[in-house]
């Protein structure tokens, strides 16, 4: 693929991140592709092009999707993360729902030390309702 050197090495960092999460070797993905390590390292750093079959085959190692590693889709894990929380609160009742945005926030006000600001009801805060 013909890619320009800051999107040689914004994908580099990409597939060095997702490779890094996966716990994986440089050797692992060398082997799993059947090119030297020292590839592998160039790919990384953006000094060497990939092709669109080493593309797909890089985003099949790391579970991830050729546009995700083109860096044209939000990370994957964050969406994941997000999905699932969404998908854990669906069947709540809008109060429940209201708890647990409560308690994210206290959460993320508890990281950063701030103290959690008082939630009031508006509409962008109210529960989803069918006809609205």
């Amino acid at each position: 693929m013909n890619m320009d050197l800051n999107e040689q090495q914004a994908v580099g960092q990409r597939l060095r991140s997702a490779r890094e999460t996966l716990g994986l070797t440089q050797e692992d993905v060398a082997g799993a592709l059947g090119i030297q390590r020292t590839s592998v390292i160039a790919i990384e750093a953006g000094k060497r092009n990939v092709s669109a079959l080493e593309l797909r085959r890089l985003a099949r190692i790391y579970r991830r999707s050729v546009a995700w590693v083109l860096g044209e889709e939000p990370d994957a894990e964050v969406a994941g993360d997000n999905g699932a929380l969404f998908r854990a609160t669906a069947e709540l009742s809008p109060e429940d729902k209201e708890q647990v945005l409560r308690f994210a926030e206290f959460l993320a006000a508890a990281k950063s030390q701030q103290t959690p600001k008082p939630r009031t009801r508006t509409a962008s805060t109210r529960p989803f309702v069918d006809g609205d």
